[in-house]
């Protein structure tokens, strides 16, 4: 059975388990003979997801698979340019569509920044699991009915702020709401009302405040709803950071850069009138720290303290969970870790691990073979490889179309250390936050990090390593 790298994502945070299940069935012979790849999303405030599941397409092209969820939870489908999502719920089945087969160009793998586009899944029929006769309304077509209005008002509010025109967004969020209002579906309310305070944020002139009051504070937050991370997200974006250059915000990252103290930060914080209580300020702290860490806009040691201050100390086991969460990937890629594993095939397509290296230093390069740079990299790699080869282990993960063409470019070019093909796992370029190619790391002989990223073999590196030898007695 062929592997496509095509994802569904499941919006939920908590573990799934048994007793409840969600069923898609459908016709995707463009998949046939295929698997889908099922995830879920850990953190809420991150988006960092891991797999779960498989979803089998058979030769003649149908599927019908029964899903765990332990609540109504968000599907996230990644096809190359989009995400495609739907809204499902326990005991309800799904006859669904899946779009044409697609996928990334090499340029779009290679683009660190590339986002893929939104858009929602046809959904043909839902129906009880136990009585598949029994068709039931389904709210992704409301959902959708009400994104396609609102994405085409959003796009008058930019275009009228573009031209320093006057734009009424109450007007426009009542007339909205005029259509749906009848509707009783509680979640589809919330949903609506979590978009229209983005609007509000859109047009610039509304206090966060108001903004809470009005479209927040009627319940505690819901990590879980996709509509209210995006509006949390656009509400505290960067918010310590702006809130502590303020007069109010006085000595906020003295709190953080050298006292270390996590409950006077959240109490500081709490006293701004957009934070409302410890609930929202602890998740403000892991956002601002998960989002700007790498950014310095403070010492990365004092947040990650803060971090385990919250894991150790929440009141709130959700946070204490994202906070571990947001500390292991912040740091998978520091000196003295173990960096994040992989599972690649070589030049014979026989699967090779980090494991598969140790004992060795491993001199682990992210290239392709048609960029410049990596071009002038791989003959100085040649070199080190005749010349360090009792001692270090050349890997070279080649991001290509596929594994024919690094098998290729290698045999052509008589290069014969160890390469791996990337196999089109977009994931580990995230792992090791790959944004240029080459990009080096140093491992060690016992696998951890030394150099991350470590300098490039045209600018000295077999220099740098006799050096780090000499100094860890292996010279």
């Amino acid at each position: 059975m062929k592997k496509i790298f095509f994802v569904i994502v499941f919006f939920t945070f908590s573990y799934v388990g048994a007793g409840q299940v969600t069923e898609l069935t459908g016709y995707a012979p463009q998949f046939s003979d295929s698997y889908l790849l099922l995830q879920e999303i850990e953190n809420p405030i991150s988006g960092s997801s891991r797999v779960t599941d498989t979803l089998f397409i058979q030769e003649d092209g149908t599927f019908n698979q029964k899903i765990k969820i332990s609540k109504a939870t968000w599907l996230y489908v990644l096809t190359g340019l989009f995400k495609i999502y739907i809204y499902v719920e326990p005991n309800t089945g799904y006859e669904i569509e899946l779009p044409p087969k697609t996928k990334k160009s090499q340029s779009n793998i290679r683009n660190p920044f590339f986002k893929p586009m939104l858009a929602h899944i046809k959904v043909n029929r839902v129906y009880n699991i136990s009585d598949t006769t029994n068709t039931i309304e389904d709210i992704n077509t409301k959902i959708f009915s009400f994104d396609t209005l609102l994405a085409k008002k959003n796009q008058e509010l930019r275009m009228a702020r573009s031209q320093q025109k006057a734009f009424d967004t109450d007007s426009l969020i009542f007339a909205l709401e005029d259509i749906f209002k009848h509707d009783t579906n509680r979640y589809f309310k919330d949903y609506r009302y979590y978009r229209y305070g983005i609007i509000k944020i859109n047009s610039r002139d509304t206090r966060l405040k108001d903004i809470y009051d009005k479209y927040l504070a009627f319940d505690r937050p819901k990590l879980d709803n996709p509509a209210f991370m995006d509006l949390f997200g656009e509400m505290y974006k960067d918010f310590i950071f702006y809130y502590s250059r303020t007069e109010e915000g006085e000595g906020i990252n003295y709190l953080i850069n050298a006292l270390h103290q996590y409950d006077s930060l959240k109490t500081r914080l709490i006293e701004h009138e957009a934070v409302p209580d410890e609930e929202y300020a602890e998740l403000v702290i892991l956002k601002e720290i998960s989002d700007t860490y790498f950014k310095n806009y403070n010492k990365k040691e004092a947040l990650l303290m803060i971090l385990d201050s919250i894991n150790m100390h929440s009141s709130f086991p959700e946070h204490q969970r994202i906070a571990k969460m947001i500390k292991e990937h912040l740091i998978r890629l520091k000196k003295g870790n173990f960096p994040p594993g992989f599972n690649l095939p070589d030049m014979d397509n026989q699967y090779k691990t980090l494991d598969d290296f140790k004992g060795k230093y491993v001199y682990l390069s992210f290239c392709t073979t048609d960029n410049y740079s990596c071009l002038m990299e791989f003959p100085f790699l040649k070199v080190l490889h005749n010349q360090h080869k009792d001692h270090l282990q050349i890997v070279t993960i080649i991001v290509a179309e596929d594994i024919m063409d690094m098998q290729e470019f290698m045999i052509r070019n008589g290069y014969n250390w160890t390469s791996l093909f990337y196999d089109d796992n977009e994931e580990l370029l995230r792992d090791y936050d790959i944004r240029a190619y080459p990009t080096n790391f140093l491992i060690g002989p016992e696998g951890k990090l030394i150099q991350s990223p470590a300098i490039l073999a045209t600018e000295g590196f077999e220099q740098q390593l006799f050096r780090i030898m000499r100094a860890r007695g292996d010279l």
